[in-house]
């Protein structure tokens, strides 16, 4: 490969709009109508947990943490894109797409240890009820936190520096509204050899790190269906497995989506179909997330019926 048609680019360019946006006030007003609806959702529900006593326990507390991370990680997109939109010039710098992808790696992330922390608190609930006080103290409490960022972190730096290794040959141009690793790898010269390197190794990493979150919180639901099952009323049964229905729920929608998007190959993700679903996923998944608590949860409704 001729280092003379190697680059170094200064910004980039969101195609999405460009390419696709006829009316940029009317789409505007949309995602800022969602963006302050996910706000209001996630901090109303982080308001109650942290005022209402009957919410201060380890479940109540990792859904704190859930709802923190869904507004960081709309926050680490969604801003951009509103000024994208409304000063008609599409563009994010070269430090500002890095940063964004590291973000969003680390935010996204975070949310997946976490929703597999809160399978783990249900499984030692209802499989050693008698000892959930003791196992889930303080100590495992600033664990449980911590893991999920440390995680993330250490993955977006490893999957950022690398990408950015890979040297981009005069296409600037992301087919995308945010810095998407896959996006950003699609731009990058195709015939050095690290970028196919860089492309397997990024795969993988996001499959592994998939898959063993997913896998545990696989075994815990399983074993939790078995402690279920062992309880001899069908009204302990229900009860028992009403506390786990809201996280299932969360669960399905989580990995269906981060699935979709990230466990494919990059020469699957240069299609416009795509971008509707993460739009869909970007502000569908914050305002679910705490919908399906405060809907399903009694204990949540009557803190926002107190709050109110």
């Amino acid at each position: 490969m001729d280092r003379r048609n190697q680059t170094s680019p200064t910004e980039f360019i969101f195609q999405a709009f460009s390419n696709s946006t006829k009316f940029p006030a009317l789409l505007f007003t949309l995602f800022f109508f969602l963006y302050l609806l996910i706000l209001m959702w996630n901090f109303s529900l982080m308001l109650v947990i942290k005022t209402d006593s009957r919410l201060h326990t380890p479940m109540y507390f990792f859904l704190f943490n859930l709802s923190c991370m869904d507004i960081c990680n709309t926050t680490t997109v969604v801003p951009q894109t509103l000024y994208n939109l409304i000063s008609g010039r599409p563009t994010i710098t070269f430090f500002g797409c890095a940063s964004q992808m590291f973000f969003i790696i680390v935010f996204g992330g975070a949310q997946i240890v976490m929703i597999t922390n809160m399978a783990y608190d249900r499984f030692v609930a209802i499989t050693n009820p008698l000892r959930y006080k003791s196992i889930m103290t303080l100590k495992a409490l600033a664990v449980l936190s911590a893991t999920p960022w440390v995680v993330s972190t250490v993955m977006g730096l490893v999957m950022v520096y690398f990408v950015f290794q890979v040297p981009f040959c005069g296409g600037y141009e992301i087919n995308h509204f945010f810095c998407d690793a896959g996006q950003v790898l699609w731009i990058t010269c195709p015939k050095v050899p690290i970028h196919r390197v860089v492309e397997v190794l990024t795969f993988f990493i996001i499959l592994f790190f998939f898959a063993f979150n997913f896998f545990f919180v696989v075994v815990s639901y399983i074993l939790i269906i078995r402690a279920i099952t062992k309880i001899t009323t069908k009204q302990g049964q229900w009860k028992a497995f009403s506390t786990c229905s809201s996280h299932l729920n969360v669960v399905v929608v989580e990995y269906a989506c981060l699935g979709f998007l990230y466990l494919r190959p990059t020469s699957a993700y240069a299609i416009d179909k795509d971008r509707i679903f993460v739009v869909a996923f970007t502000f569908g998944t914050p305002i679910l997330n705490p919908l399906v608590y405060s809907v399903r949860n009694k204990a949540v409704r009557c803190g926002f019926q107190k709050l109110l």
